[in-house]
């Protein structure tokens, strides 16, 4: 069935539509109230309704030519995307069950209304510049559309549509008078050309049902990253490749960039496969929806001069078609093909440029060949292909690879990572040979071979003498040259027509690839590494899925982080970062010493604590070693830092007979159910304070800089607030169990608590019988510099220590530290075992950690490196008034950042600005405390001098732009 426009009628004129008809509409069927605003549209009309609470909706207005049939296609397609799992805005019903609403009007026929749920979100235009991955994206996006409608047949689907790539001719044939007279003559001349092409395929070309309309306007990108196909109303049943063609020229109509387009043909076959026909179909059928864009836009504006969206379209409409016919159909599909994974002319097989098989030797951000810090060797590279050629005749390295061997280790100033060549690494002398019949040009140790606008160029040969202009396939054309290595080593590069030679290592941001540097992997048989930036728009999504909206995660954007190195973080764009927020990997990532230990243990067992092994004994005679007083000599193994502090708590509830617990306003100390009933921090839990339970006290944090008493001096004041509240609960008939606190406060940013405080709130709660938890999860560990625990640093000595965190380095092990017969009064309650952290991987990674930070002096370089950090944050505040104090010592610092010095008005969303743009410097920092205004500054404690300045150097930056910015 067609529609009841004539086929050759392709003048059809947006119906006149009342906006109070529209709100009626929207009101008496769909039951939405709101304000109407009119959206673009070539031939219908479309209106956003947005009530005062609720979602809202898309009502669109469909011209009155189109049918009921047609409609029922559109459903059918919706119904079809979304059964694929395909993101598409679901079709609304009326109160009565239906789908759409008829509308009488001064029409032939009535027009016929449907409404959709509305993405909140943004077209891809709307969106920004279209890059290499995302074009990419769109490519595969396609490709399921495609997928999706494979089997998928419907009785309007054979309909007469102007945007029907099969009828170009006939509709630019039709409205070609439209266009300016310049225009004219090549628009006709190039719908010709491209029709005669795609006439001589015959009927080899596969048809199907398409979307028919899948630009990046229509693709809508959600909150979350999702990608919507919108706009069904131009499905039809078409040659299935136009699909892909029609995105093509949207993409090279918004870039001017063939790279560009080549990415969205990779994301295309890299699910579908595309015939041969199929493949030398894509840029003529490119060029005839350039061209019907072109003279349906200017015939749009003859019939409805008031269409605005029409208006603005039009130039960008005609730039589709006039990028499309600059280039030669035969050159640009050679380039398609091989985007397509094929040889770049049809029935060619590529001669090896190396007569000998290839081992790719990896040097990726996870390669096991560069463990234990091997990477960092300026000859890493040269050995790594000197190792695979003990093997093999040949060693290759990868195009798209993001090289660890190339990573800067100056956070401020990223080094080219992305490879945008394939390395032939073999003995010099070896004969090289052309792989395809081609034109040679050659000189300066390198030789050039074109052919069709492919450009492939050799660098590191020796030409062989007496080469002529020409070359036939596998002749030879030189041998390998020697490198300064004693090896030889060929760079394999390739050129799209004229685009001059771009960079052939790129930024770590850089494009995967350009026309200047493209992709020669099919020419010369080493397989390509996905384009990592793509690899990480579907890891964003994949750990949303998997984790959930509570779970919480460092930016909005975070990179992908694959390697860790001392102080450093890796991610897989081969940029390195600073990392200041890791208290967990105390003595600093992938510490070698430490997974060798771990990895020999899980070779001979791991099994839980119930089990007698030497393991367990190990870790906690050293662990005891650091025990702040001999009567401390008992330790229990935890899983995390909540356990240890749960554990805690049960350990003094029964040791003293008591439930009622002590606990500090504004402090975290965990997510288990007693570790989160005495974490007060709001912003952890906006509920914390109304949902403590009824055993749980609180008291002031004791922050001399910003809480009730403040100075030096006010420690006393804020230890008579805890003896008097211990009075308070023993005249209740509740004397306290216990006090928790930490000895420094870690949450606000490691706020010390001023001298007179805990030695003078620990005797106030033994007073009453109870006992005093150190919560040292975050601070102990040597990380203050100037005392192992926090609570030597304090002068004072607990009766429970909780640890974890740095303990295991990021193993999941912690521990309770305390007195043999607070232990012993568990045993009133059951006994303790734990399945994982006293297993002997646990205790061995433990004890490694311990005698890595004694062996290597780490607490010591806490107090030197957080002294220097110290110094330098004084001088940046002299300059810098944002900055209101520091706080901590060692490597446990908080940078708090005021607007005013005298009423201490926090710095909140500068705060948040600062941490994201020191991420742009390779610096990776959160906010901290309940106002969100504190810097942590809580890195391994590898940190070095050198990377104290670089973070000092980049918060310098920061600020200054900050200043620069706001005046």
């Amino acid at each position: 069935m067609v529609d009841r426009a004539e086929n050759t009628d392709w003048l059809l004129e947006r119906p006149e539509i009342d906006p109070a008809l529209a709100l009626a509409i929207a009101r008496v069927s769909f039951g939405i109230t709101g304000e109407l605003t009119e959206l673009g549209s070539q031939q219908d009309r479309n209106f956003l309704v947005t009530p005062a609470d609720g979602p809202r909706i898309l009502l669109k207005v469909n011209h009155p030519s189109v049918s009921g049939t047609t409609i029922s296609l559109q459903r059918a397609v919706s119904d079809r995307l979304r059964d694929r799992g395909i993101a598409t805005p679901r079709i609304l019903s009326t109160e009565h069950g239906a789908r759409s609403v008829a509308i009488e009007g001064p029409w032939p026929a009535p027009a016929i209304a449907c409404a959709f749920e509305v993405v909140e979100g943004q077209t891809l235009v709307e969106a920004g510049a279209i890059d290499g991955a995302l074009a990419e994206e769109l490519g595969a996006l396609a490709s399921r559309v495609v997928g999706a409608f494979s089997d998928l047949d419907h009785e309007g689907a054979d309909r007469a549509l102007q945007w029907d790539l099969t009828r170009a001719g006939e509709v630019v044939a039709s409205l070609v008078s439209d266009l300016p007279g310049k225009r004219r003559r090549a628009c006709m001349d190039a719908t010709k050309d491209a029709m005669d092409h795609l006439a001589a395929l015959g009927d080899s070309l596969p048809r199907q049902i398409i979307h028919g309309d899948l630009t990046s306007d229509n693709v809508m990108r959600d909150g979350d990253g999702t990608h919507w196909v919108i706009d069904l109303g131009d499905a039809i049943r078409s040659w299935r490749v136009a699909e892909l063609a029609v995105l093509a020229a949207d993409v090279l109509g918004r870039t001017g960039d063939l790279a560009m387009v080549s990415r969205v043909v990779r994301g295309f076959v890299a699910q579908t496969a595309l015939t041969e026909d199929e493949l030398d179909a894509v840029w003529p059928l490119v060029v005839l929806r350039g061209a019907v864009l072109a003279v349906s836009g200017w015939s749009q504006l003859r019939i409805d001069p008031g269409n605005a969206y029409a208006r603005e379209r039009i130039e960008h409409e005609w730039e589709v078609f006039r990028r499309a016919v600059e280039y030669d159909r035969h050159e640009v599909t050679a380039q398609l093909r091989l985007a397509a994974g094929r040889p770049h002319r049809r029935g060619l097989t590529y001669a090896p440029v190396l007569a000998a098989a290839a081992e790719v030797v990896d040097l990726g951000v996870c390669s096991a060949l560069l463990d234990r810090g091997r990477w960092t060797a300026p000859s890493a590279e040269t050995e790594l292909a000197r190792d695979a050629l003990a093997r093999a005749s040949v060693a290759a390295t990868r195009f798209g690879e993001t090289r660890l061997t190339r990573v800067s280790t100056g956070v401020g100033s990223p080094a080219p990572t992305r490879a945008r060549c394939v390395e032939l690494w073999t003995r010099p002398g070896m004969t090289v040979h052309a792989p395809y019949a081609a034109a040679i040009r050659s000189g300066d140790g390198c030789v050039e071979l074109t052919d069709c606008g492919v450009i492939l160029r050799i660098e590191g040969v020796d030409p062989r003498g007496g080469l002529g202009e020409s070359v036939s396939h596998g002749e030879v054309i030189g041998r390998v040259a020697v490198a300064g290595s004693g090896l030889g080593r060929l760079r394999v590069s390739r050129r799209m027509g004229s685009a001059e030679t771009g960079p052939l290592f790129a930024l770590p941001d850089g494009e995967y690839e350009i026309e200047g540097a493209a992709d020669p992997s099919v020419l010369v048989g080493v397989p390509a590494v996905p384009d990592p930036s793509r690899q990480l728009l579907r890891e964003r999504r994949r750990r949303d899925r998997a984790m959930g909206g509570a779970a919480e995660r460092y930016y909005a954007d975070p990179p992908q982080i694959e390697r860790g190195w001392g102080a450093l973080l890796i991610d897989s764009q081969g940029r390195a970062y600073l990392d200041l927020v890791n208290n967990v990997t105390a003595i600093g990532h992938s510490h070698p010493r430490l997974a060798e230990a771990v990895s020999r243990q899980l070779h001979l067992l791991n099994t839980n604590s119930r089990f007698l092994y030497r393991a367990y004994a190990d870790f906690t005679e050293r662990l005891l070693e650091h025990s702040p007083d001999p009567a401390l000599d008992t330790v229990i193994p935890v899983n995390s830092g909540s356990e240890a502090i749960d554990l805690a708590i049960k350990l003094v509830q029964v040791a003293t007979g008591r439930r009622d617990v002590i606990a500090v306003r504004e402090a975290y100390h965990g997510w288990t159910m007693a570790a989160d009933s005495v974490s007060t921090s709001a912003f952890d839990n906006p509920s914390a304070l109304a949902s403590r339970p009824d055993w749980v006290h609180l008291v002031d944090a004791p922050n001399s800089y910003r809480g009730p008493h403040r100075g030096p001096a006010s420690g006393p004041d804020y230890a008579r607030q805890v003896a008097a509240l211990c009075d308070r609960l023993a005249d209740a008939g509740r004397a306290p169990a216990a006090f928790i606190c930490e000895p420094v406060l870690g949450n606000a940013g490691g706020v010390i608590p001023p001298r007179g405080y805990l030695d003078g709130a620990y005797p106030a709660v033994r007073a009453h019988g109870g006992l005093a938890i150190a919560d040292e999860v975050q601070v102990g560990y040597g990380r203050l510099g100037s005392a192992f625990w926090g609570s030597t640093m304090q002068g004072v000595v607990p009766d429970v220590i909780a640890v974890a965190k740095a303990a295991g380095n990021a193993f999941p092990l912690g521990a309770v530290i305390t007195r043999r017969e607070i232990v012993d009064a568990l045993r009133r309650e059951g006994m303790f075992f734990s399945s994982a952290a006293g297993a002997p991987a646990g205790a061995v990674a433990g004890a490694t950690v311990l005698d890595v930070i004694r062996d290597e002096g780490l607490q010591q370089n806490a107090a030197c490196v957080g002294a220097h950090l110290a110094a330098g944050l004084d001088r940046l505040a002299a300059i810098h008034p944002l900055l209101g104090t520091v706080h901590g010592c060692g490597l446990y610092q908080g940078i708090e950042l005021v607007r005013d010095h005298e009423t201490l008005e926090p710095a909140t969303t500068e705060t948040a600005w600062i941490c994201e743009r020191l991420l742009g410097h390779g610096v990776i920092v959160q906010p901290t405390s309940e106002r969100q205004n504190v810097l942590k500054v809580k890195p391994p404690l590898t940190l070095t001098i050198d990377e104290a300045d670089m973070f000092l150097a980049a918060l310098d930056a920061t600020l200054s732009e900050l200043r620069d910015a706001t005046g």
